[in-house]
């Protein structure tokens, strides 16, 4: 019994350590292959237009005003708070607490952060940051981002000294204030519940003051003799070696004039001394092109990982294509952006809601998405687009009806709603209404396009009805919309929130009202929802509003702009958000797989 006891030990040991035979299971899990390529190899190559002819507009987070420019920015210069897919979230800040009156933010900021010299970055690098956007002798373009700010406006638009390159006023000890150096407090002039989102714009990233001051000169503008400064410091970005203090340190930056292929190239690697979680790709190298039709073609050759494909105005044959390419995954992302037809509630018959209701609801939205913009939008008739905060589902058009049988035209209704306005207003007969005048800008075919088909829609829905099309040259007379009756304009978001379409867009007395909109209940539920700083309870404001905006015929709302992506399947979790830029926490999350 010893003996047959000792084989069938030494069986069993054969069968574990051989893996395989003897028919029994291994008793222990097998490691997983690691996805990843080695971090050697974790390099992204994305191929782009830029917005300056294959270059950016500007690299300088004071006076950025494109989405592209700040999503390079983004990833070199730490930001307060950023975005998220769509809100904003806590970044070079770790925390941070509003006060119960919703006048003072205050910003707790994370230890360590430095520029990639070893310089310092706190509570002073912010404070001077802001201060320099709104200091008159800037000169920002994109200054009004701040302008919640208690004194900002005013101190935005004071008077440079002569022969300076910064103001002798400032905001530093008053509404910027940092009690220590990992501290930012910030007062505003009243509350203002939008305004995290407001900071996620580069006019509050961290700029390295030293280098901007080192570089910025006083100049006396030839335009008008007033103040200010000629500021060159981003050319000098790379002088002392790779430059950053985020997640990514900017290590190559060659504009088109001075390349070979006549293409811009940004290189930015991983930041080892980054104080969060480092993102897994230890290079993101981007080439810029000077058309986008080049950049479709050499994507599909092989180059680069990922590009928005060339949509041809009178083809939409990208999109197939790019469907049809071995390893390549397509990314449909709709933008925080709409087109649509304002109404002049000044001017008859534009005056009366009927009316307004009526040319709305005899629409066919679909077939102006699918022939007029082709795959570069999506219906609509919301006020508050698709990916924002606070987009709201169960909007209804004037019919009553929501999604997609909003998109379809309500012929009846509208005939409905016209019937009784021509009964009212125009003595029982239609020739006796006011002629409908609908105005588009001449330099675009695909909006005197548009212009035509609408013109048809409605001419087939109100027969009789005098409906012709003018075509506007150039930006003087588009600039003067209260002279115009029906006119085609657009929108885009500065930031992620519902005030920065409709509040500022609708409410009576807002800036951007060319329409002549006014609404008592409107404006006091927009203003209630401006001052509020709790998320939910906003939201539920602005979507009432958005409700009787829609209700009354603020607009004609059409489309909703969609971006297009084509990625390399290797790429793993890489996607752009609304907003039009990858978010920070995608950048942590992407890598290249075997």
């Amino acid at each position: 019994m010893r003996g047959l006891r000792g084989v069938f030990v030494v069986f069993g040991l054969v069968c574990a350590l051989s893996l395989a035979g003897c028919g029994l299971p291994w008793p222990f899990p097998q490691p997983t292959p690691d996805p990843k390529l080695p971090d050697a190899q974790q390099e992204f190559r994305p191929l782009d237009s830029g917005t300056n002819a294959g270059d950016m507009d500007s690299l300088d987070p004071g006076q950025l005003q494109f989405q592209f420019d700040s999503g390079m920015a983004q990833l070199i210069f730490p930001q307060l708070v950023t975005l998220d897919e769509q809100q904003p979230v806590d970044w070079a800040a770790e925390s941070h607490e509003i006060s119960a009156d919703g006048l003072t933010y205050t910003f707790h900021l994370h230890k360590g952060m430095v520029w990639a010299d070893g310089t310092p970055i706190d509570a002073t690098t912010f404070a001077y940051s802001i201060n320099r956007t709104l200091d008159p002798c800037t000169e920002s373009g994109v200054a009004y981002y701040l302008y919640d700010l208690a004194g900002a406006e005013a101190f935005n638009n004071s008077v440079c000294p002569a022969n300076a390159i910064k103001s002798t006023a400032t905001l530093i000890g008053t509404a910027i204030q940092t009690p220590d150096p990992l501290t930012l407090r910030l007062t505003l002039a009243h509350p203002a519940g939008y305004f995290l989102a407001e900071l996620t714009w580069p006019t509050s990233y961290a700029v390295p003051q030293a280098l901007v001051e080192k570089y910025t000169t006083p100049v006396r503008s030839s335009y008008n003799g007033s103040n200010g400064t000629d500021s060159t410091w981003t050319k000098h970005l790379l002088d002392n070696g790779p430059f950053g203090g985020n997640l990514f340190l900017l290590t190559n930056w060659q504009h088109p004039n001075s390349t070979a292929d006549g293409r811009g190239h940004l290189v930015f690697e991983r930041n080892e001394r980054f104080w969060g979680k480092k993102p897994l790709l230890r290079r993101i190298e981007y080439t810029l092109y000077k058309d986008s039709r080049t950049q479709w073609q050499d994507f599909i050759l092989g180059d680069g990982d990922s590009v928005r494909p060339f949509l041809d105005p009178n083809s939409s044959d990208a999109i197939a294509q790019a469907r049809t390419l071995h390893g390549v995954v397509l990314q449909q992302v709709p933008s925080l952006s709409f087109q649509y037809f304002a109404i002049n509630w000044n001017y008859a018959p534009f005056d009366d809601a009927r009316v307004r209701q009526a040319f709305s609801l005899a629409l066919d939205r679909q077939a102006i998405a699918r022939e007029v913009y082709l795959d570069a939008s999506q219906p609509t008739i919301h006020l508050a687009p698709e990916g924002m905060p606070g987009y709201n589902p169960d909007l209804t058009d004037a019919a009553g009806r929501k999604g997609k049988d909003a998109l379809t035209p309500d012929i009846p209704g509208a005939q409905a709603l016209l019937k009784s306005y021509v009964a009212d207003k125009c003595r029982g007969r239609l020739v006796l209404c006011p002629p409908v005048v609908l105005s588009v800008p001449n330099g675009s075919a695909r909006l005197v396009q548009l212009g035509k088909m609408l013109q048809q829609q409605w001419q087939q829905a109100f027969t009789g009805w005098s409906i012709s099309l003018q075509t506007l040259g150039g930006d003087a007379e588009l600039s003067r919309p209260r002279r115009l009756q029906l006119w085609w304009d657009g929108w885009g978001a500065d930031y992620p929130d519902p005030q920065d379409f409709l509040s500022i867009l609708w409410a009576t007395q807002a800036k951007y009202n060319a329409s002549a909109v006014s609404d008592a209940q409107v404006d006091a539920l927009l203003a209630q929802g401006d001052g509020m700083s709790d998320q939910t309870a906003r939201i539920a404001l602005y979507q009432q509003a958005e409700q009787l905006l829609i209700n009354q015929g603020a607009a004609i709302p059409l489309t909703q702009s969609v971006n297009w992506y084509a990625v390399r399947s290797r790429v793993v979790g890489w996607h752009v958000a609304p907003m039009g830029v990858t978010p920070l926490s995608v950048w942590q999350q992407v890598y290249i797989k075997r």
